[in-house]
């Protein structure tokens, strides 16, 4: 066995006791890899693509671009949650849209002061909008957008008009007017009456105005040379987020002055943070996130001191931190790193931004606050897997539609963990723990008709397998002796075996799982009926 990882399976976290290939086990099992897979990406680009209501947005004045969790591929997975009556659809994320003004332009460039075009300030779509971008004596990662091209004297622009036209702009259907608030620099359209839709569902839209700057700000001109140091960005990538510049949003800073509240707007990088999730972040990293934001909600969000964007920010420097390479081989131990990273800047009171550190995003709470927090933090880093088997407890993932009993089936890995920790046996935890464990996951989700997802469960199992040296079979042998073991149910059989020779249709050495089947089709009195095929590819 290697002995890189070997380390990693024996691997024991000082402030759990917990082996974090326990850990790692019980996360990639509860959040399928098909969950945090890239594919979500396309998906969602090409359901913005064909909204009507985005389209509606997109004219010569304004340009839609989608920003967000949603279209970075790190959302929350739908969940339906069960209940005494029933079930009911939870919209654990909305969807971001930014309307960038197109005759809007932004410099930080203080010689160009002459060149700014001065407007009339009520005016919210001018011909041509030219304006100075000013960053001192203002918070870190705030500016002002002085509109005078004159020495004699300043104007600024007031943010409070702006939002107010802004969302006069928007309200083109009579049946808004009501319903529409203002968040921050954000419209927000209610669930109950937006038009947008993921699986027929309702999701509640935030609408956020934006300033284009092509400029790269120069308070965030050294995280440049970080990033390169720290060489987890591509170069490439990182050219890339420069030229593109960054946005300005008409939101202040929690803690400015209401005198000088309506001149302060905040510097948006979230066109640079959506490339970096999807270009630079792996599928097991988004897979983590997933996990981190399952947390969340379990344990924090009800606190309403820490936000997403705060869990963005720390999982982003700690990608910075640990190779990619780490992750594929143990996430659990990588969350834990996360969670460590977190706990550190919550004591220490700052969370820095991730372009401009100098840009502290909790400095407005208070030592109690930040005590109710660490509190919360340290409790959930003692025991993670406990939030998480309370989550899933009541919920189950809509794309799945199977309700596993992750209490019942991972209680064996649950309790190993503190006999693995002072006496690691890799080779009897797999083969009395991990594989009955899996087999009972394959099994559900054959009962369920997911078939797809049971064969990612065996794959998963013979890769560990393998690795540790536990098997010479190959895949296809393996579930054609494992499968037996699981089920007897002859359609289950069918359709599990249907569904592994259309994935591996083009694979010489899955011969023998095409035979399998044409045997087990001619010994069935009945025929297969062609529903059957399309049970396997049911999601």
């Amino acid at each position: 066995m290697d002995a890189r990882l070997k380390d990693s399976l024996e691997d024991v976290d000082e402030i759990s006791g917990m082996p974090t290939f326990h850990f790692s086990y019980i996360i990639q099992n509860m959040i399928p890899s098909s969950i945090a897979s890239s594919q979500r990406i396309k998906t969602f680009d090409l359901e913005f693509e064909d909204n009507k209501e985005v389209s509606v947005l997109n004219d010569d004045d304004v340009t839609a671009i989608p920003v967000g969790s949603m279209a970075e591929g790190l959302n929350m997975p739908n969940f339906m949650e069960t209940t005494k009556e029933g079930c009911n659809f939870l919209a654990l994320s909305d969807i971001d849209i930014m309307l960038v003004m197109n005759q809007y332009l932004i410099t930080f460039d203080e010689k160009e002061k002459l060149n700014l075009r001065f407007v009339e300030a009520k005016e919210l779509l001018p011909w041509d909008y030219y304006a100075l971008a000013e960053t001192n004596d203002i918070h870190p990662g705030y500016v002002r957008i002085n509109r005078s091209n004159t020495m004699l004297f300043d104007q600024y622009q007031d943010r409070e008009m702006l939002l107010l036209n802004f969302k006069m702009y928007n309200m083109q259907k009579k049946e808004l007017v009501d319903n529409v608030m203002v968040n921050g620099p954000a419209l927000t359209i209610p669930q109950s009456v937006s038009d947008r839709k993921v699986n027929g569902n309702p999701l509640p839209m935030d609408k956020v105005l934006a300033m284009p700057c092509k400029e790269w700000p120069p308070p965030a001109v050294p995280w440049i040379q970080r990033s390169k140091e720290k060489d987890w960005l591509p170069e490439t990538l990182i050219q890339k987020i420069v030229e593109a510049g960054c946005h300005i949003v008409p939101t202040h800073h929690r803690k400015v002055d209401d005198c000088k509240s309506r001149d302060e707007w905040r510097i948006s990088f979230a066109t640079a943070e959506r490339q970096i999730a999807r270009e630079a972040l792996t599928d097991i990293q988004k897979q983590a996130y997933i996990a981190i934001k399952i947390l969340y909600h379990q344990r924090l969000k009800r606190q309403e001191l820490l936000s997403s964007y705060h869990l963005k920010t720390v999982f982003f420097y700690t990608c910075e931190q640990i190779p990619s390479s780490r992750w594929e081989e143990n996430i659990g131990s990588c969350i834990l790193c996360f969670l460590d990273i977190l706990i550190k800047y919550v004591k220490e009171g700052n969370i820095p931004n991730f372009f401009i550190p100098e840009n502290n995003l909790i400095d407005y709470l208070s030592q109690k606050q930040l005590d109710e927090l660490c509190e919360a933090l340290t409790q959930i880093r003692k025991n993670p897997v406990e939030q998480l088997l309370l989550f899933f407890d009541d919920k189950v993932i809509e794309n799945l539609g199977v309700k596993l009993e992750f209490q019942s089936i991972l209680n064996p890995v649950v309790a190993d963990m503190e006999k693995y920790s002072h006496h690691p046996n890799i080779i009897k935890f797999l083969k009395e723990v991990i594989r009955p464990c899996s087999l009972n996951m394959m099994r559900g989700y054959m009962e369920g008709a997911k078939y797809n997802e049971a064969l990612r469960t065996g794959e998963d199992l013979y890769c560990l397998m393998l690795k540790c040296e536990m098997t010479e079979e190959s895949l296809a042998e393996f579930f054609l002796t494992t499968i037996p073991q699981i089920t007897t149910d002859q359609e289950m059989v069918i359709n599990f075996f249907i569904c592994i020779t259309k994935i591996y249709e083009k694979e010489k050495s899955f011969e023998c799982c095409r035979n399998h089947l044409l045997h087990l089709l001619e010994t069935k009195q009945t025929g297969v009926h062609e529903t059957n095929w399309e049970n396997c590819w049911f999601l």
